[in-house]
């Protein structure tokens, strides 16, 4: 009797164990891979989408032409890869939430998490966005008039509305093109909260069919910005339901080495299917619906078959730690300053490497001067006092 009683209290734990690694599936080293991926794609993007990004250099492809452009225009999925990251990871905070909360609760809870991550976004951007300012008043004296006038004081309010990151959103003038996508990371962290409690009230699927309407019927001023609503409120979902967890443990079959080569080339048939039709005659048809399924499709496939790999999943996260400085300041030294140096190194493949490294070197520097002036510190204790004063 006592054996048995044992055995189901085992089994019982076993459940519980399984139950809690499957939360941890896409848990932060898994999300730190992805935006690892997501960041070769946008260098690979920038710099190879069309002839235009490199005219007037000789390049020399070993691989077609066309088939870098096609591909590098496929990886504009790389944003659609960043807001699927933030929408799973805003919607696990969410989650934390008891069910059984109040109003009020419910109201703080929201409001200290909105603050605190665009407290924290922004904080990372405006650092960079100075120090970029202040190399350009030696390097390139007269860019920032020449993007905010020399009018004051509107050039002055051009210039803090860049530094928000709302200048994509209100169409005001910006120092580099790249900064749009802060002004969709910060509706992403005030729309994520609202969506997960219409989840709550109307369940996964309505949900998803109600956000698909609008963002196919209802037109919005910015395109780049609404374009991603359905990949939000994705993200929402299946962090919501669990559904990469429910993807990797699913089975086809009972022989684990079979299985993993069944859904191995499914899923890879998978992505390079919807990419040839994403990138086909119905591209603008459903181009939001998917840029919505693709992150969950390459989530999947990273978490069961990527990012275990020895060697290769410490490379992608070490890249995903230091994604978000990649991203501020690649364009500068491919598109602003250096472009003739950027595309001087020949092969495409060189050439995104060359950058990825730079980009990389530089980003380095930047958290080591963070560090050293204890800047991370002096944001947390921001953070900190605001959620203490409301």
């Amino acid at each position: 009797m006592f054996t048995l009683v044992q055995k189901k209290k085992q089994n019982t734990q076993s459940i519980e164990g399984n139950i809690h690694k499957s939360q941890d599936i896409f848990g932060k080293y898994q999300s730190d891979c992805l935006k690892g991926i997501a960041i070769i794609m946008l260098i690979a993007h920038h710099c190879f989408l069309g002839p235009s990004r490199y005219k007037g250099q000789e390049l020399i492809f070993i691989i077609p032409e066309s088939v870098w452009n096609y591909v590098a225009l496929f990886f504009k999925i790389c944003v659609s890869l960043f807001v699927f990251i933030s929408a799973y990871g805003l919607t696990k905070k969410m989650m934390s939430l008891p069910k059984d909360a109040d109003s009020q609760t419910t109201h703080k809870f929201i409001g200290n998490m909105i603050l605190s991550r665009v407290i924290r976004l922004l904080g990372g951007f405006i650092f960079v966005f100075l120090l970029v300012d202040i190399f350009a008043l030696f390097y390139d004296p007269g860019r920032l008039a020449e993007i905010y006038g020399s009018v004051f004081p509107l050039n002055m309010e051009y210039y803090i509305l860049d530094m928000l990151g709302l200048a994509q959103l209100l169409g005001t003038p910006t120092f580099l093109g790249t900064y749009w996508y802060y002004s969709l990371a910060l509706i992403l962290i005030v729309l994520v909260p609202l969506f997960y409690l219409l989840l709550e009230k109307v369940g996964s699927l309505a949900f998803l069919c109600v956000v698909a309407v609008l963002n196919f019927t209802v037109t919005f001023g910015n395109i780049n910005i609404w374009h991603y609503i359905l990949c939000i409120a994705v993200g929402i979902a299946a962090a919501y339901g669990n559904t990469i967890t429910r993807m990797v443990q699913f089975r086809i079959c009972g022989n684990n080495v079979i299985n993993k080569i069944l859904k191995f080339l499914l899923e890879f048939s998978g992505i390079l299917l919807v990419m040839s039709v994403r990138e086909g005659p119905l591209k603008g048809v459903l181009y939001p619906f998917w840029d919505a399924v693709i992150p969950v499709m390459v989530t999947a496939f990273g978490c069961e078959f990527l990012f275990s790999l020895p060697g290769l999943k410490q490379v992608l996260r070490f890249l995903g730690v230091y994604s978000a400085n990649i991203f501020l300041v690649h364009n500068y030294i491919r598109r602003v300053w250096f472009y003739d140096f950027t595309y001087s190194f020949k092969y495409p493949l060189l050439i995104v490497n060359v950058l990825m490294i730079i980009s990389l070197m530089l980003s380095i520097g930047i958290e080591f001067l963070k560090k050293v002036l204890h800047y991370n510190e002096a944001v947390g204790k921001i953070v900190k006092l605001i959620s203490r004063g409301r």
